[in-house]
């Protein structure tokens, strides 16, 4: 597995770029309201950011129980820490980025998401395959 994954990594660095097309960014709902430009494509990532803060708040609270209740090792908790945030971070960029879409701001909406999904595979090879494992690869698919 590790060696395919490097070679699709090595064959991605080699190809050029992909252009983005303009017309994707052009959203079918392009209305400003309460002087918030695509409002809709806007306040639709609210939701990524509250359950973002809900997750956080649950792992702050099952930090005190020490029962194993959701956790076996506490050490668990650190792949959902960054998949939390990374919602955040989500909501945050994809705001920005529907605020005015073009190429520039498009890292912004995507990069925030790769955070997500990298941190809750981390968290499933710590819960399923190896804690140690999911810890050490953690930083690995977030970067």
């Amino acid at each position: 597995m590790v060696l395919a994954a490097a070679i699709v990594a090595a064959v991605a660095f080699l190809l050029p770029p992909i252009p983005q097309p303009q017309w994707y960014h052009m959203f079918a709902d392009q209305r400003r309201f309460l002087g918030i430009p695509n409002f809709n494509n806007v306040v639709s990532n609210f939701p990524f950011a509250a359950v973002g803060l809900w997750g956080l708040v649950f792992l702050a609270r099952a930090r005190c129980w020490q029962d194993g209740r959701h956790f076996l090792d506490q050490r668990e908790r650190w792949p959902y820490l960054m998949v939390f945030v990374g919602l955040i971070l989500t909501a945050a960029g994809s705001s920005y980025y529907h605020l005015q879409p073009d190429n520039a701001r498009l890292e912004w909406d995507r990069l925030p998401i790769v955070i997500v999904l990298m941190s809750l595979l981390a968290a499933i090879v710590a819960e399923r395959m190896s804690l140690r494992a999911g810890l050490w690869l953690m930083p690995l698919f977030c970067s």
